[in-house]
């Protein structure tokens, strides 16, 4: 699989306690702080008005990571790579750096202090996707060519817990999907702390 657009969605554990207005202020805080030291964020925009849009979204030059109601209405964040990661050579490696960057964002949103107590993030509910129809429309022998490396780097991260991976039962003209659920799933570090650092961009 050739693609680098790969998308994580962690979703939240309790959407009805949490302020989505808060999200537009603590992305900026993002962008003043360099938060996320190997993406040059740029920009915040605030959909929220939008029924099960892309909410309020951090956009970056290498991804848009967002907190929307884009799978089933389902609140949560959402990481979108849009730019090729740096030393990622493989699938596998892609796909491990996608998930540890969504981690690492799901991390520092947990611990903003204008979210304290609002915002936790299931571990064990993760949907994949890949926003290429070209390299992977969404068809059985899409998923024939990523369950192996799904099913590898999910089985090595949630060592210890069963874990289903399948592919999600959509229309062809949906992009290609997989739900990945475990049973009893690490915290966010524990994952963070089995994840090898996704390379870092050269500096701008």
């Amino acid at each position: 699989m050739d693609s680098h657009k790969l998308i994580i969605k962690l979703f939240a554990e309790d959407a009805a306690g949490v302020d989505e207005a808060a999200f537009v202020p603590v992305f900026h805080s993002f962008i003043q702080t360099h938060a996320l030291s190997d993406h040059l964020l740029i920009d915040v925009a605030d959909y929220t008005h939008v029924s099960d849009g892309p909410g309020t979204v951090l956009v970056s030059h290498e991804a848009n990571i967002s907190m929307d109601h884009t799978v089933g209405g389902r609140f949560g964040l959402m990481y979108q790579r849009k730019q090729p990661i740096p030393g990622a050579q493989t699938f596998r490696d892609r796909l491990a750096a996608v998930f540890g960057y969504a981690l690492r964002a799901a991390a520092l949103l947990e611990e903003h202090s204008a979210l304290t107590g609002q915002l936790g993030f299931r571990t064990g509910d993760v949907v994949f996707r890949i926003n290429d129809r070209l390299h992977a429309p969404n068809t059985p022998d899409t998923y024939q060519q990523v369950a192996a490396a799904l099913r590898e780097l999910f089985g090595d991260l949630y060592r210890g817990s069963d874990v289903a991976i399948e592919q999600a039962k959509t229309s062809p003209l949906q992009l290609f999907q997989v739900n990945i659920r475990a049973a009893r799933p690490p915290s966010i570090p524990a994952l963070l702390d089995r994840l090898p650092l996704p390379a870092t961009a050269p500096s701008r």
